[in-house]
This record gives structure tokens, sequence and C-alpha cells, in this order.
């Protein structure tokens, strides 16, 4: 549904501001594992929500829109507003789940 949408938005904005030099394959791979991570933690019951192909489609779609490079160098102010737009519309737990993704790194 939209709420998982909005969430998968959230978790390869937020990769993308805490780590700008990201590759596009890394980008997909950290997605999807943040997203398997929130399924767990959160009773996502939907296998789409970490779906290769659907994190792909979502990458290379920022690609073609210029947030990103196959090489990785996006934009962390613009990714930053992107993500704290999403952040509005998802619950703080999740959102918590997100940004606890990047720690240690």
């Amino acid at each position: 549904g939209a709420r998982e949408t909005l969430q998968r938005y959230a978790i390869t904005f937020w990769l993308l501001s805490a780590n700008p030099s990201i590759n596009r394959s890394t980008l997909e791979k950290e997605s999807r594992t943040v997203a398997q991570r929130l399924s767990v933690l959160h009773g996502i019951n939907a296998p789409e929500f970490f779906d290769k192909a659907v994190f792909s489609s979502l990458v290379l779609t920022l690609r073609d829109e210029g947030y990103i490079s196959d090489t990785g160098d996006a934009e962390p102010a613009e990714t930053m507003k992107i993500y704290q737009m999403l952040a509005d519309l998802i619950t703080s737990d999740v959102r918590l789940t997100i940004e606890s993704a990047t720690q240690g790194e």
C-alpha cells in the first residue's frame, strides 16, 4: 500500500543522505536489508516490501531524475530535504528504525 511505498522511499533517501557517495547497487542492497529489518521489527507482512525489483526500479528512477549516478554522488542537502518530508509521513517508530540503520558505520 501507500504506507509501505512511503517507507521504502524513506529508507532509500535516508541511506542516500547518510552516505552520498554510495553506489547504485549498494544503495539497492542496503535499502532491501533495511526493509527486511523493518518488516521483521514492525510486522510488515508484504513480501514485495523488500522485493529486489521494487528497489531496483526506485534507484533507477532516482538515477534517471539526477539524484544519483551509478558511481554515487548524491547531493546530501537535497536528499535530506526529501527524507524529512517522507519522515513526516511515516510513524516515529518506523522512522527511528530507518535512522538507526546507519548508526555505527
